[in-house]
């Protein structure tokens, strides 16, 4: 409480190196939450049950209100859980980082078979010297989004931390794998 109440580059570390915070006045929630989202430019979670609990659940990008939370903390939050404990915030966050992976996955896939696609045609049509027939084109383009389909049966591994989505990465990876 008193440690953070004062701005100071002491208190955004102490902030940060904390593992958890409990028994803080509400104010206090709210700058926490605050200095995680605006200096060190973290998502930021928070959970709630109270009215003293609304204005940090306002200020985090996702405010979480338990199952028995009151009428301010859940309009206060984005997300309102129907059932007790965090179990459902758990399985969202597994069954999400699955998502984005299946969805990386795809991306990069995607964009290498559209390089090859690119350079097979370019090659065959300069180095042949004759036309290629448009139905052959949508064709292979057709043909190669049947390779697309073991995509959706893929189970991806859990990361153990968040992913961001690099673009620079995904388009190397993918102008290696085309």
């Amino acid at each position: 409480g008193e440690e953070i109440r004062d701005a100071s580059e002491i208190r955004d570390e102490m902030i940060q190196q904390a593992d958890g915070f409990a028994q803080v006045l509400p104010r206090d929630k709210r700058e926490v939450v605050l200095v995680l989202r605006n200096k060190f430019k973290y998502v930021v979670g928070m959970t709630g049950d109270g009215v003293n609990d609304a204005p940090a659940l306002s200020a985090a990008q996702c405010g979480i209100a338990v199952e028995d939370a009151t009428d301010a903390a859940k309009n206060a939050a984005a997300i309102i859980l129907t059932t007790p404990g965090l179990s459902a915030i758990y399985s969202a966050i597994i069954e999400s980082r699955r998502i984005f992976r299946k969805l990386k996955s795809y991306v990069i896939y995607r964009f290498a078979a559209t390089i090859q696609i690119v350079v097979v045609l370019t090659l065959l049509i300069f180095i042949s010297n004759c036309p290629i027939n448009s139905f052959y084109i949508v064709l292979f383009a057709l043909l190669n989004d049947v390779t697309l389909l073991p995509i959706a049966y893929d189970t991806q591994g859990v990361s153990a931390t968040p992913e961001y989505p690099a673009v620079m990465p995904i388009l190397i990876t993918s102008a290696f794998m085309g």
